[in-house]
């Protein structure tokens, strides 16, 4: 694997775990969290092969999505903030985290091994949260996400972002910087804290920025390989 993505990878697990601690109580300094992820997010992605439309579009379409689950729909909701501002540059974070995943030639030799360990592993964790925690919604959305992994031509992608979407899941709840609710508005299912298949989400991102990039904003030609590559 690159040593640059070998560092990015391991400062951006200690840069959302610090950033996650120091927002847990509240304190008045959103607008810093924002500036830092945003100036983080920028000295790696400028050296990585993701493009920067890529990035861009992904923070957008991720950000007017927030409004829709969260403030709309009220899936989940964050405990000091309507939307803190590090989330949307976080956002473009954990594409480019999963988008420089499937470029990496280590991983891409054990892509059908990652893959298969994210299917089996994912279908065990819905199960269990389905049983153990009455987690219907999650078990409805691992059956979606699961269902576009296997019809991907980029199921390393994927994966990868499935892994790091479950990781800063559990960290964020179980921190309490958002929740989910318990009972999903409108649709009456219920719904673990987080539900297990919440990567279903950032596979959805996946999809739209590769549609964007492609169809409206194709600048050239794509330098890493989107979803339906």
């Amino acid at each position: 694997m690159q040593k640059r993505f070998v560092i990015f990878v391991a400062a951006s697990a200690v840069f959302m775990a610090v950033l996650l601690w120091i927002d847990r109580d509240g304190l008045p300094q959103q607008l810093v969290l924002g500036l830092l992820t945003a100036l983080f997010l920028w000295a790696f992605a400028r050296h990585s092969d993701v493009e920067p439309r890529q990035i861009i579009t992904a923070i957008i379409v991720a950000t007017c999505g927030e409004f829709v689950l969260s403030l709309g729909w009220g899936l989940y909701q964050y405990k000091h903030f309507l939307i803190p501002l590090y989330v949307p540059p976080g956002h473009g974070l954990f594409y480019a985290l999963a988008a420089d995943s499937s470029h990496q030639p280590l991983l891409r030799r054990h892509s059908v091994a990652i893959t298969r360990f994210v299917m089996i592993g994912g279908t065990l964790y819905a199960l269990i949260s389905l049983i153990a925690a009455r987690d219907a919604w999650g078990f409805l959305w691992w059956a979606g996400a699961l269902a576009m992994i296997v019809r991907s031509k980029n199921q390393l992608m994927l994966s990868s972002c499935f892994l790091y979407t479950i990781v800063l899941e559990w960290t964020g709840t179980a921190i309490g910087n958002w929740q989910w609710a318990a009972d999903v508005p409108f649709v009456r299912l219920h719904s673990a804290n987080p539900p297990a298949g919440v990567g279903i989400l950032y596979i959805l991102l996946d999809l739209i920025v590769m549609a964007v990039c492609t169809h409206v904003l194709p600048a050239r030609a794509l330098e890493v390989p989107l979803v339906g590559d």
